[in-house]
């Protein structure tokens, strides 16, 4: 006799193969985000990413993204654990775990201190700079998580600047007295600038600072930069939230997939939060903060949206 396939067996056995993770990464156009994955039920180990990205785990939490693999690497310094390349062996790399600094009010008090100098390290508690840590610290300050440098990088003079997407004084300083120090002294080769998170306005300062890390995976660090003061609205009022970033990220052309993948896992949670520590450690209160280093290490330090005269006196004086 013939047995008798039930067909609401035939079904369930198809519907377990659609919904099989082995499946998905052959057939599915439209793959969910890994974070998707994760809160339908899906384990870390098992998240499928879709052609052309890799699987990485984050080792402390279990958290898992799918980036590019020539920006895999780039996630050493951001606490990441394991990379999953296809069916290659997987490398290891040293997680580190950097503690969440709450920063406290900002001052409007503005400061300009242009007569201290300060030697690497005197008084301010500065590790004293070494050969092996060149080129991740300048005067002592640590950059080594600091948005790409904005500039020659064999400038004598470094500007430092800590500052937070959010805040108006920020955006004051971007638009009228950051141009003036760019054609002065950035595009002369004078100086140079690098630009640290002290994100402390909020849940949309954070992740607006990591939506600019997403962008500069993919050239577009300072354009992403610029456009985020010049879209800059009130404060924690929805200009900067996932949505809108990711809205950012396609008016600039960005590959949105791959940027809403990176905003989405929180990848660079830990560059920016490591940003806030370090400028809270060198007692970054407010925002903007600027450290002026000279060729020799000494450092002058400029609180608050100063005008482009003001830099002018702290540079000539490290000249």
């Amino acid at each position: 006799m013939n047995s008798v396939i039930n067909p609401s067996f035939v079904a369930i056995i198809v519907l377990g193969l659609f919904l099989s993770p082995s499946m998905l990464s052959v057939n599915a156009q439209d793959i969910m985000s890994p974070r998707q994955q994760m809160a339908s039920g899906v384990a870390a180990d098992d998240v499928v990413c879709k052609s052309g990205l890799v699987l990485m785990i984050r080792s402390t939490n279990g958290a898992a993204t799918c980036v590019k693999s020539s920006t895999s690497m780039k996630l050493s310094d951001a606490g990441w654990g394991s990379i999953i390349i296809d069916d290659e062996e997987d490398e290891t790399i040293d997680d580190e775990t950097i503690a969440n600094q709450t920063m406290g009010n900002a001052t409007n008090e503005q400061i300009v201190e242009l007569s201290e100098e300060l030697s690497m390290g005197e008084d301010q508690g500065l590790p004293e700079e070494t050969m092996e840590e060149e080129s991740f610290t300048i005067g002592g300050i640590d950059l080594s998580m600091a948005a790409p440098v904005e500039g020659d990088e064999n400038a004598p003079i470094t500007i430092i600047e800590f500052g937070d997407y959010q805040c108006p004084k920020c955006k004051g300083w971007f638009q009228n007295e950051k141009p003036q120090i760019t054609s002065n002294y950035i595009t002369k080769g004078i100086a140079k600038i690098y630009f640290l998170d002290s994100a402390w306005l909020g849940d949309d300062s954070i992740a607006a600072a990591q939506a600019t890390y997403c962008a500069d995976d993919q050239g577009k660090f300072i354009e992403y930069h610029s456009t985020l003061y010049n879209k800059q609205a009130g404060i924690q009022d929805g200009w900067a939230n996932l949505d809108a970033l990711k809205q950012f990220a396609n008016d600039l052309e960005l590959d949105v997939e791959m940027f809403n993948q990176c905003l989405d896992s929180g990848i660079y949670a830990d560059r920016v939060s490591h940003n806030t520590e370090v400028g809270a450690s060198l007692g970054v209160v407010g925002t903007p903060y600027f450290f002026i280093v000279g060729p020799e290490g000494d450092i002058k330090k400029i609180a608050g949206p100063q005008p482009s005269i003001v830099f002018d006196a702290a540079i000539n004086s490290l000249s």
